[in-house]
């Protein structure tokens, strides 16, 4: 299994991965490690020692990160260069995540070419439906009733 991090800014990622469990439920090996106003002098220790612990564990990790060249993403590709078996990857979202923590059987490397992949197919425009073209009980499907998904 390939560990995994989710590192962002203020609470994007503890947010996150309470989204993920939400849909996903409990996931082992995932871990949160927020970037915030507070954490500004120990977040480097913080996100190093996330990532050893998960390496020590898996052998390899994907660090998924909210922005590409934020503090977070400069501190993951930091540690990367000492660490073999560690992958960054930026712009981070819920469908990657889902896709990502149910499909940790390969390599860190094929982990987060996979979420490139569907980092992107996560990602719409959806458009305004017209009046005419909803279906009749559209207000219905929007007012509460599924499984919430």
């Amino acid at each position: 299994m390939v560990g995994c991090i989710i590192t962002g800014h203020g609470g994007f990622a503890p947010g996150l991965k309470a989204a993920y469990e939400m849909i996903g439920g409990d996931a082992e090996d995932f871990v949160a490690v927020p970037f915030t106003n507070e954490n500004t002098a120990e977040y480097p220790d913080e996100l190093v020692a996330a990532i050893d612990d998960l390496l020590a564990r898996d052998g390899e990790v994907v660090v998924f990160c909210d922005l590409m060249g934020g503090q977070p993403c400069q501190q993951a590709m930091l540690a990367q260069v000492s660490r073999p078996g560690v992958e960054v990857v930026c712009g981070a979202n819920l469908p990657m995540l889902l896709e990502c923590l149910m499909s940790r059987d390969g390599t860190a490397a094929e982990l987060a070419d996979l979420a490139q992949e569907i980092g992107r197919m996560g990602v719409a425009h959806v458009e305004r439906l017209e009046a005419d073209a909803a279906p009749a009980d559209a207000d219905a499907a929007f007012a509460g009733e599924g499984d919430g998904i």
